[in-house]
C-alpha cells in the first residue's frame, strides 16, 4: 500500500513537473512569435487603425486587401522570379561544392589536407567587407557587374562558406569506414562512393546547408545591392527597400510586403525542420 501511494505521489509530481515545463515553453514561444504576429495584425489594419497605435492591437476588419495593395505596388513577380533564379542556382552550387568539399577534407587520404583544412577555417574570420573591393575590381574587369554572374559563380566554386565544408566534413566523418571500404571491394570509385553511399546518408546534413543557403540567399541584400545595377535584375530584398522609400508611411501596406517576403522562408523550415534539427544533432556530436 505504501508503495503504490509513493508510485502516485511519484506520477502526480512528473505529471506537475511537466505541465508547468510546458506552460513555460508556451510563455517563451509567445515572445518569439509576437513580433509576427504585431507584423500580420498591422498588415490587416487600415490606416485610421494604425494612429491608435497599441490601444488597438488587433484589427476591427482586416484588410486582406493589403496584400493585394503592396503586390501591385511594385513589378513584384519580377523580384520574384529574379530571387528565385539566384536562390536555386546559389542552393545548388553551394551544395555541390559544400559537399564535395567535404568529403576530400573527410573521407580522402592526401598529403597537407588538415593544414588546409585550418586554412580554410581560417577565411571564417575574414569579414567581407575587407575583399569587397578587391572581388568588386574583379568582377568589373572581367565585365561581370550589372548581371547574376556575381551572386551565383562563387557558390559553385567556394561552397558557399566554410561553415558549410565544415558542417558537412563533421557529419562525413562520423560516417563508417567500412561502407567506403567495402564499395572500394565492391569495383567503386570515389565518385560512386560519394553519390551513391555518402550523400543518402548525409541527407540530414545536406539539407540543413540548403536551408541556411536558401536564407542566406533570398534575404541578401548587400550583395544585389553592389552587383545588381539593373532594376530588370532586382531581387525581392531590393524591391523591399525600393517599396519603403515610395510607400515608408503607410505601415500596413509595409508590414504585409514584408510578410509576402518573408512566407517562402517560413514555409521551408515548416517543412525541412525535422530533418534540420538532426543535422544539426547530428554534425554537433559527431567529431
Amino acid at each position: 500500500m505504501a508503495s503504490a501511494t509513493r508510485y502516485k505521489s511519484r506520477k502526480t509530481t512528473k505529471t506537475i513537473t511537466h505541465l508547468i515545463l510546458h506552460v513555460v515553453l508556451v510563455l517563451c514561444s509567445l515572445v518569439f512569435v509576437f513580433p509576427f504576429l504585431w507584423m500580420l495584425f498591422t498588415a490587416l489594419k487600415t490606416p485610421a487603425e494604425l494612429l491608435r497605435g497599441i490601444q488597438q492591437f488587433l484589427p476591427a476588419r482586416p484588410q486582406w486587401s493589403n496584400f493585394i495593395t503592396a503586390v501591385q505596388a511594385i513589378p513584384f513577380f519580377m523580384y520574384l522570379k529574379n530571387s528565385l533564379i539566384i536562390v536555386v542556382l546559389v542552393v545548388t552550387g553551394t551544395v555541390f561544392s559544400a559537399t564535395t568539399a567535404a568529403y576530400a577534407f573527410a573521407k580522402l587520404r592526401w598529403k597537407g589536407r588538415d593544414k588546409w583544412f585550418i586554412v580554410m577555417l581560417a577565411t571564417m574570420m575574414l569579414p567581407i567587407q575587407v575583399i569587397l573591393i578587391p572581388t568588386y575590381i574583379m568582377y568589373a574587369k572581367i565585365g561581370w557587374l550589372g548581371t547574376r554572374l556575381p551572386l551565383i559563380v562563387p557558390a559553385f566554386f567556394g561552397g558557399g562558406s566554410a561553415f558549410y565544408i565544415f558542417l558537412l566534413r563533421q557529419f562525413f566523418k562520423g560516417l563508417p569506414r567500412e561502407l567506403s571500404e567495402s564499395a572500394v571491394i565492391d569495383g567503386a570509385n570515389h565518385w560512386q562512393i560519394f553519390v551513391k553511399i555518402m550523400l543518402p546518408l548525409s541527407k540530414p546534413a545536406v539539407v540543413t546547408v540548403a536551408l541556411f543557403t536558401f536564407m542566406g540567399a533570398w534575404n541578401d541584400y548587400f550583395g544585389p545591392l553592389i552587383f545588381l545595377s539593373n532594376p530588370e535584375h532586382w531581387t525581392l530584398a531590393l524591391g523591399l527597400r525600393a517599396f519603403q522609400t515610395q510607400y515608408g508611411g503607410q505601415y500596413n501596406l509595409m508590414m504585409a510586403a514584408s510578410i509576402l517576403i518573408m512566407l517562402p522562408t517560413l514555409i521551408m523550415f515548416f517543412f525541412a525542420q525535422k530533418t534540420f534539427i538532426e543535422g544539426i544533432k547530428f554534425t554537433g556530436i559527431k567529431g
